[in-house]
């Protein structure tokens, strides 16, 4: 069938591909231990090992320094459960004398709290890098159905070939044809010879970097697949030229899909490890979900057209809603399955709930004298409640990425604590059972003078 008898021809414009969100130097660290390991999940634990390596000496001064304080603590418990009694109905005065009483023993509450404070920075430093890489990823998996949505349907197309002064070159295997447009110059049309290439090209030679424009050639692909299109033209009660459109760009879906489901962002039980672990989300979601994410629509991307200097354009912009339909086309199944099943969130409110607990109880006794009426200890348990329940909102409104770095983070946390808890009681042990002794083996003053002077007195028999 020869296209140039009739020109039957319906445009069929390839999908912007080739973008990606620009990330900086950690994010880019992030992105190369994920991908390195091969598996998302095992590279975000990796990922959060090295975070932990890094904050751990910073962790371990913060206890040592804790567990000072708290010999410091002990000295002064005598003088402190005299001005609990003395101020029991003055707090503020209770709060200065404390404050005189902690300077002359040079005991600084606040000592501890810088190491705390270094560590909390690189944490949420690293929580936005690790969103920002969610966004990354999770973007990055739709151009890579993109480019395989493209790759596929210009298997049915003779491509265009260039020299090296980017003139576009025409083989033997092509037939061509030239057709002038008031106005706008004299296109070439470029058609392969092979039948089973049912897609053609044209650019403006007049131009000097002309831009490709793919069509297909209807009465070729009708040919070539009658009863495909046939049943499509009875199926959607549709025009052919409707039905040869959509057979096209359901070439491109199913590649897409492929594409998918050989790259799963999967992990274990949860579909796609960038959204939640819930099941009221879906691997793939709706169009209006997919940029609604955590603002995803509104993050810039690079694109193949972009140059230094202008502005990136938005998410939004360059993954339009009808290049996601088409994409996402042939992925029905995942539009409506759970993505999780809430476990890690459940299991990361869990270890942060018995995480608080142990904490509480290492930190008891330096905690006791801080406030009057025990509202040191309900600012504590207060904490046990609002720790785990902020993690949920986090676990809820984040990727199932974080909840895997949150799940780790607290894993290790706790075992960091049990373990420092016991090496470094285990080195303090000996000064504290001197100030035990020293407390209950004190002697009275002319019983001390006594031992001195006997002792003095076998010093001079043995001279």
């Amino acid at each position: 069938m020869n296209i140039f008898s009739t020109l039957a021809a319906v445009s069929f414009p390839l999908l912007e591909d080739g973008f990606y969100i620009p990330l900086n130097w950690l994010e880019n660290f992030i992105r190369i231990i994920i991908e390195g390991v091969g598996i998302t999940g095992i590279g975000i634990i990796i990922f959060t090992l090295v975070l932990k390596a890094i904050t751990l000496p910073f962790d371990i001064y913060q206890r040592v320094k804790m567990r000072k304080q708290t010999l410091v603590m002990r000295t002064m418990k005598d003088d402190l459960d005299k001005l609990q009694k003395q101020y029991a109905n003055d707090k503020t005065m209770y709060q200065q004398k404390m404050m005189e009483l902690y300077k002359k023993n040079g005991y600084s509450p606040l000592s501890a709290c810088l190491p705390a404070i270094v560590s909390l920075v690189i944490l949420i430093v690293a929580f936005s890098s690790l969103n920002s890489y969610s966004q990354y990823a999770n973007l990055s998996m739709y151009e890579g159905m993109t480019s395989a949505y493209n790759a596929a349907v210009l298997e049915n197309c003779v491509l265009p070939e260039y020299d090296e002064n980017g003139a576009i070159i025409l083989g033997d295997d092509v037939v061509t044809r030239e057709e002038v447009r008031e106005g706008e110059g004299t296109f070439i049309i470029v058609s392969a010879k092979a039948e089973d290439k049912f897609l053609f090209y044209e650019y403006n030679k007049d131009v000097n970097h002309p831009t490709i424009s793919y069509l297909i050639d209807t009465e070729k692909l009708y040919s070539y697949k009658k009863a495909d299109i046939d049943g499509l033209v009875s199926e959607e009660n549709i025009s052919i030229e409707t039905a040869c459109y959509n057979y096209v760009r359901d070439i491109g879906a199913a590649a897409a899909a492929n594409y998918y489901h050989e790259n799963p962002p999967d992990f274990l039980w949860i579909k796609n490890i960038w959204y939640p672990d819930v099941s009221y989300n879906h691997p793939i979601q709706t169009y209006d979900e997919f940029i609604g994410t955590r603002g995803m629509g509104e993050e810039e991307v690079v694109t193949k057209d972009w140059k230094e200097g202008e502005d990136k354009p938005k998410v939004k912009a360059v993954m339009t809603q009808a290049m996601y339909e088409n994409i996402t086309s042939k992925l029905d199944v995942e539009k409506t399955q759970a993505n999780g099943y809430f476990v890690l969130i459940i299991l990361s409110i869990g270890l942060m709930v018995l995480s608080q607990f142990i904490t509480m109880r290492s930190s008891k006794e330096s905690n006791q004298y801080q406030t009057l009426n025990g509202t040191g200890a309900m600012s504590q348990k207060i904490m046990l409640i609002m720790m785990p329940l902020i993690y949920a909102i986090f676990a809820f409104m984040y990727s199932a990425a974080f909840s895997i770095y949150m799940t780790m983070s607290s894993i290790i946390g706790i075992l960091v604590t049990v373990l420092s808890n016991f090496f470094i009681g285990r080195s303090f042990k000996k000064k504290e059972d001197e100030m035990i002794v020293q407390k209950y083996t004190r002697a009275v003053p002319w019983k001390t003078a006594q031992n001195d002077g006997k002792n003095n007195k076998k010093n001079k028999k043995n001279k």
